[in-house]
């Protein structure tokens, strides 16, 4: 009789991730996959998506890294793994997701087209340069892709006044949660947006945000987060951006 032994994968899991390891067996439903990541929703408003990815994929605040993403197929995780009828994923080390805070705003954020009167969304509308020039529901799901440039720039928005104590923070939150209720837009992004909410980012966001406002050359970590995805790093910095740039822009048109 030949025995046959289920792989069981090493991987690193964000800690946001830990109430759900540790519940009860769940069903996954599998949303979205690419050749480095795969994204499953999990039926839980706490942690509405849950993300593998390799350790080349863009790490998301929801994501558990490892060398191998589960085949498409029945998923359930709980009992402190992640399962598939072939396979296990169980944590062996945590990390905990970026989230910056305490940052003070730089009087001139030094970065190409942070003076721009407004910012294009690939994709989707223009952004007024304003102190009230961000409406949620008009940027959520604009533009094409796996995360649109509309939630990308609203993601950066989020995470840049979280991490500054902008008073606009409040509002845009709630805005965003209003539109993340009627508006449908791309699971991964949701998942972003999910955790934007609250101020997680990820590593190259969070990087570059502490970099601009920290008054030294930003360069090196802005070109990084220039370099995620097709659209998604300079959306991102364009949210970014505005936050920093129209906090004394109270009243203006």
């Amino acid at each position: 009789m030949t025995s046959t032994t289920t792989p069981a994968h090493a991987c690193a899991a964000s800690s946001l991730l830990a109430p759900l390891l540790d519940s009860r067996p769940r069903a996954l439903v599998e949303a979205a996959r690419t050749r480095l990541s795969v994204h499953y929703e999990t039926g839980d408003p706490r942690l509405p998506v849950l993300s593998v990815g390799t350790a080349d994929a863009v790490r998301l605040p929801n994501a558990l890294v490892s060398p191998a993403l589960p085949r498409p197929g029945t998923v359930t995780v709980g009992h402190g793994m992640l399962s598939t009828t072939d396979a296990t994923w169980r944590p062996r080390r945590w990390w905990d997701p970026p989230r910056p805070s305490g940052l003070a705003p730089p009087p001139h954020p030094d970065v190409p087209t942070a003076g721009t009167r407004t910012v294009r969304v690939s994709g989707g509308p223009a952004v007024p340069r304003s102190y009230d020039g961000l409406v949620p529901v008009v940027l959520l799901g604009a533009g094409p892709g796996l995360t649109p440039s509309g939630d990308d720039f609203l993601a950066g928005a989020l995470v840049t006044a979280h991490a500054t104590d902008d008073p606009r923070l409040a509002a845009w939150r709630r805005e965003t949660s209003k539109a993340l209720a009627t508006r449908r837009t791309t699971v991964v992004s949701r998942a972003l947006l999910h955790h934007a909410l609250d101020g997680y980012a990820t590593p190259e966001l969070a990087d570059a945000l502490t970099a601009i406002c920290s008054g030294g050359d930003p360069s090196p970590v802005v070109d990084r987060l220039l370099a995620v995805g097709h659209t998604s790093g300079a959306a991102l910095l364009a949210g970014v951006l505005h936050t920093l740039t129209t906090r004394t822009l109270r009243g203006a048109a």
